[in-house]
Parts: structure tokens; C-alpha cells; sequence
């Protein structure tokens, strides 16, 4: 005999489970494989409470679900779903659930295409469908300008409708990520306190957002929404713009991460550390990369796979700059085997700009005779072409190294000083020796001996084949090396048509890019890691990342519109902090009068003003200025020639 078909929406059948009489909750029952068992079994998994009233309100887990998952849930009738339906986009939402049976899914499609059930035509007890009353069910009076302000700078850069695509509609994730993202540059704290600050301060979020909540969040954050919302932040990237690479470290003190390894500090020596890479946009003035790698790991190991994550995610048609940390012969290779110009600072005393000081020509009083000079900066440039060679990839792959250019730049005050101290180490390393030498001093180990001293070469000095004291002679190549690299730095370049003293100056720039490092560690609070995880880690790293866009965006607005005005971005911040959000119980919000200061801010930062908060002063001058008067009609009586 046949048994019963099962139903393959089970899984998705939603029903009430009430516990101890008191709490009633929205339940399915989530199928599992116990182990050592080869039998599914089903366990009840809550999506979220159900009042008094059948209004169904959801928990983090299922805000943090997909949207396509969310919609094959088919709940009860009776039961308010549209704070569900509030979660998702429009744009992202299904028009019809496909493949449901059972008893309720006409009702369901008549609910989606907005005709009337049969329940409600028989007039039957159907629950109210009009939108839920929002949470906050009492008059609230926050302070919202801050917020609003970077909100808005976020929305005018692309970075809502990214993250929009990025977590697929997923509105209740994207409003909890932007709240997340602007919380510790606005407040100074960590997110455990967003919750208290939620209090006093409007937010995307009409519900409070607590710990656990948060800790859902950031580990439901993967690696797939990194590189697809960078991957969109480099679409938005215009032709020619250019990109600095760098990095810093970040501190931990725990034993669970995989990358806290043992490394240069910046901040504490004493500390573990991880390496924080960013690729900064000088162009739009925003970061549009991240990644974090094992503390240990130089600047110098991290170009191959950055390069390789900017490839896949489509870079093109941008300058690839960095600092003197990153060049080595497989880097270079790599960057002209994908063709990307780039502008690179390089050490003098490696190849291949050593070479290059031969071709410097100075007269009797030093002064270089074949070196530009630069009046404004007081430094002497020149520009050679790099002859052309045979460069490796690490893979061992050779690769034709021409169309490479060295920048050259001389400090005629930083080499006087600098030949000075080369020739006084040299003498002092003299003294020393002829010291030793005199006193036949026999030192135990000559190899450790002599890496005491960079100028000078020691040897044991022998008599009937035993040591009776040293000699020493002078390094001659590495002194004249040293002396002909005094006073000059330099850069390499690719693929661009500047000068040496244009090349300097578009190199300045990234000096934009060091100064974010500061607002992300001091002001946003992200100077050590507070995860117990690596998926926490990874979530809280991007909720940085989507901040820092804003706040970067912000600080180029002040120091090129505002400097004058305010010492710093945070007092921008602070001056718009005053305006009001109030939310009454009718549903109804009223946002409070801006100031002229305000105004002023939101139009150096490329932000529009809501027209009813516009000072009745502004709106005047620009009604005036739209519709200006027209010049009055002569009298009747007068005459050309009446005075």
C-alpha cells in the first residue's frame, strides 16, 4: 500500500508555538541529519514573535536571510506579515511565490496581484493588512544631523544602492551595516554601546540592535559580499584615476585569529598584529579596497595578490601608485604584464635607479650640472629613460621591461648633510680599528666582528699561522655608492607622460591617503581587534570599510571648502549634531530647521538640503534669485525731457 505523499513544503509551513502561555513565536520545522544517523529530523527554528493582534515581528535571523529564502515561508492567513514584507526592496522582491501547494495559495496570490480574497469577500475575520504602526510607538525626539549627514554623502556616492545589490535587496542588513558603519566615528565607542546610543540618536534602524544581534551580522558577512561590493565600487571609478596603495597594522590580543602574528606594530610594539591593506582612490577620494594579511607578511609579499584581486574584479584604464615598500622585480614585472601604469617610489641603492646616478654630472662646487631645478620645492629633478631588460615574474616567467622611467631628485641641503655623517661613521669605524689593531686585539668570532663595522672589511692577522691581531681595509665600492646616493630620492614610472617635477607632485598626493589611516585607527576606533572569530573579524573589516567611504568623502570636503571655518571634520560633525528627528504616534515625522552654518556644510559636501528645513532667509534669496523683479512701467505723465 502507498503511503502518504509528503508535502515538500514543510520546511516552509509556518504555524504558532506558544511558550509557557505568554510568548507566542512564528515557527518552522528546520530538517537535520543527526550524526552517526542516516534519518532526517526536524527541529523548530523561530523566525520572529507574533503579538496579540497576529502582527508578525521578525528576530536578527530572519532580517539576515536572503530575500529569495525569506519568500518561500507560507505563513497563516490570519497573520500580519507586513513587517516582513517591509524588509525587502522592491526592486529585489518576487512578484509570485512558484511551486507552493496547499490550501492557502490562491489567498496568497490574491494578496500579491492586490484582488480580494475569498475570506474577505465572504467578510470572514481577516486581520488588518494595513502597514503595521512603527515600533517606536511613542513621540520620539532624536538627534539626527550627524547621521544624516553622512548618510546622505553615502547615498550621493553609491555605496546604498551597492550594498543593495550586494546583500540582494536585503534592506533591514543594509540599514543595519550603514548604522553599524558610522556609529564609532560618531560616538567613540565600540559596538556594544550602539544599543544605549540608539536612545538618544535616529538611526536607519527602527528597532534596537543588540550584541548578539550585532555578532549575527558581522558573521554573516563573507568574503563573496567583499569583493562583489568592491568590485562595484571600482566600477563607479572614472578613466586615469589614481590609485595608492599602503598599509598599516592593527593590533589583537588574542590567540583565535589566524592572521595575529608577531610583526612590525606601529601602535604597540608588544602587541600581535595583522597587516591592513587599502587601495585609496586619490581621484574620487575614497578607499575602494581592503584586505587583511598575517602580521609578518612585508608590504613588499602583498602586491602579487592584490594585483591578482584587482584583476579579476575588472581594473582598467587606472594608475597604480604606491610607496617605496612595494617595488621588486616581480612586482614590476607583474605591473607591466598587465600593462597598468603605475608611479612607484623606489630606494636609490637598488637596482635599477643605482646604476642611474653614474649618468649625474656635478661641477667643482657640487652642484649637479644636468638636474633641473625646481623653485618651489628647492630640489634639483631629472628624468631618464630605464634600459630596457629582462624582468621575471615569481613564477619565473620572463617579461620585457621597457618603457620604464626614473625620476631623480636631489636635496642639495639633505646631501651636505648627509656626506657629512657618511664621513663621519667612516672615521669613526677608523678610530676604532686602528684602536684594535694597535692593541693587537684577537676578537673570538671575526664574523661577528666585522658585522659591527659597514665601511670596513676585518681579518685576523697571522704569524706562524696563529692570530696576533686584525687588519682591516676600506670598502671602497660600498662607500662610493653610498656617497653617490647621498641627498637623492627617487621614483619609477610606467606608462605616464610627466616630468619629474609633475611626477613629484602627483606622488605628494597619496599623503590624502595616509591621513585616512589616522581617521580609521584614532577617530573610528578600529586601532585593535575586539573578534572572537574569523567571520566576526571579516564582517566588522567590511562594516569599516562601508564607513570610512563616508567619512572620507567628508574630510576631503573640509580640508578643500571648510578649513577655514572648522579646525577638523568632526566639527563639522558636531555643528550639524543639533537637528531633531521627531516621530509622533500617528506615524507622522518632522525634521528640524537647519542653520546658515548647516546649510553651508551640506553644500560643501554636495549634499541637498530637504526643501521644508531650508532657513526661510535661503529660501527668500533663492526665490528672489529664481524670480527676480521686473523693472516697473513708466508713469503715464512723464516725459523724456521732466527731470
Amino acid at each position: 500500500m502507498a503511503g502518504r505523499v509528503a508535502d515538500p513544503n514543510t520546511q516552509y509551513r509556518v504555524y504558532l508555538h506558544k511558550v509557557a502561555n505568554k510568548y507566542v513565536y512564528a515557527t518552522v520545522q528546520q530538517p537535520y541529519m543527526p550524526e552517526g544517523s542516516n534519518r532526517l529530523k526536524y527541529k523548530p527554528f523561530h523566525l520572529g514573535t507574533v503579538s496579540a493582534d497576529m502582527v508578525f515581528t521578525p528576530n536578527s535571523e530572519f532580517r539576515l536571510l536572503p530575500v529569495s529564502e525569506r519568500e518561500k515561508y507560507i505563513f497563516p492567513p490570519e497573520i500580519n506579515t507586513s513587517k516582513a514584507a517591509a524588509l525587502n526592496h522592491p526592486d529585489y522582491s518576487q512578484d509570485q511565490r512558484q511551486n507552493k501547494s496547499g490550501e492557502n495559495q490562491e489567498d496568497i496570490a490574491s494578496q500579491q496581484s492586490g484582488k480580494k480574497t475569498d475570506a474577505e469577500k465572504t467578510g470572514a475575520n481577516v486581520p488588518d493588512t494595513k502597514p503595521c504602526e512603527n515600533i517606536l510607538d511613542q513621540y520620539n525626539n532624536k538627534l539626527y544631523g550627524s547621521f544624516w549627514l553622512l548618510e546622505e554623502i553615502s547615498r550621493s556616492k553609491g555605496v546604498y544602492a551597492d550594498l543593495l545589490e550586494v546583500f540582494q535587496g536585503n534592506i533591514s542588513q543594509v540599514h543595519e551595516v550603514m548604522s553599524l558603519a558610522f556609529f564609532p566615528y560618531l560616538s567613540g565607542k565600540c559596538f556594544n554601546r550602539f544599543a544605549k546610543w540608539q536612545n538618544a540618536h535616529k538611526t536607519l534602524l527602527d528597532y534596537p540592535l543588540t550584541s548578539p544581534s550585532i555578532t549575527r551580522l558581522t558573521q554573516s558577512i563573507t568574503d563573496h559580499h567583499r569583493m562583489t561590493f568592491i568590485q562595484l565600487r571600482l566600477k563607479r571609478q572614472p578613466e586615469g584615476a589614481i590609485l595608492d596603495c599602503d598599509s598599516t597594522t592593527r593590533s589583537g590580543w588574542g590567540t583565535c585569529l589566524v592572521d595575529l602574528c608577531w610583526g612590525t606594530n606601529k601602535d604597540n610594539p608588544k602587541l600581535q598584529n595583522t597587516v591592513e591593506a587599502y587601495v585609496y582612490s586619490l581621484t574620487t577620494h575614497e578607499p575602494i579596497y581592503y584586505r587583511s594579511f598575517p602580521g609578518n607578511t612585508a608590504d613588499i609579499s602583498t602586491v602579487r595578490t592584490i594585483l591578482s584581486d584587482l584583476l579579476k574584479l575588472g581594473i582598467e584604464k587606472v594608475v597604480f601608485m604606491a610607496d617605496r615598500g612595494y617595488p621588486s622585480e616581480d612586482n614590476l614585472a607583474a605591473l607591466v604584464e598587465a600593462k597598468i601604469p603605475f608611479l612607484m617610489c623606489a630606494k636609490v641603492g637598488n637596482k635599477p635607479i643605482a646604476p642611474l646616478l653614474e649618468n649625474v654630472e656635478f661641477d667643482e662646487d657640487g652642484i649637479p650640472c644636468n638636474m633641473d631645478f625646481d623653485s618651489k620645492r628647492k630640489l634639483y629633478y631629472f628624468q631618464v629613460d630605464i634600459p630596457a631588460y629582462k624582468g621575471e615574474l615569481a613564477d619565473g616567467t620572463e617579461v620585457n621591461m621597457d618603457g620604464l622611467k626614473a625620476n631623480l631628485f636631489l636635496n642639495p641641503r639633505r646631501r651636505t648633510d648627509e656626506l657629512g655623517t657618511l664621513k663621519r661613521k667612516i672615521q669613526e669605524e677608523r678610530d676604532i680599528l686602528e684602536k684594535a689593531a694597535k692593541e693587537a686585539a684577537i676578537p673570538d668570532d671575526i664574523k661577528r666582528y666585522n658585522a659591527l663595522f659597514d665601511y670596513f672589511k676585518v681579518e685576523y692577522k697571522f704569524e706562524k699561522e696563529k692570530p696576533v691581531g686584525i687588519v682591516f681595509t676600506s670598502c671602497e665600492k660600498k662607500v662610493k655608492k653610498e656617497r653617490a646616493a647621498c641627498g637623492f630620492f627617487s621614483s619609477i614610472m610606467y606608462k605616464l607622460d610627466l616630468d619629474g617635477s609633475q611626477a613629484l607632485e602627483v606622488y605628494k598626493s597619496r599623503d590624502e591617503h595616509e591621513k585616512n589611516f589616522d581617521q580609521l585607527k584614532n577617530q573610528m576606533n578600529y586601532y585593535n581587534q575586539r573578534n572572537s572569530s574569523e567571520e566576526g573579524r571579516n564582517g566588522r573589516s567590511f562594516i569599516s570599510f562601508v564607513g570610512l567611504i563616508a567619512i572620507s568623502s567628508l574630510r576631503h570636503a573640509w580640508k578643500e571648502k571648510m578649513r577655514d571655518q572648522y579646525e577638523s571634520s568632526v566639527d563639522m560633525l558636531d555643528e550639524m549634531e543639533s537637528i531633531r528627528y521627531s516621530e509622533y504616534t500617528d506615524g507622522t515625522t518632522h525634521m528640524s530647521s537647519f542653520t546658515g552654518k548647516q546649510v553651508d556644510i551640506c553644500e560643501a559636501c554636495g549634499v541637498a538640503v530637504p526643501k521644508e528645513c531650508m532657513p526661510a532667509t535661503y529660501r527668500k534669496a533663492k526665490e528672489r534669485k529664481e524670480n527676480p523683479k521686473k523693472r516697473g512701467r513708466r508713469p503715464n505723465n512723464a516725459s523724456s525731457g521732466e527731470s
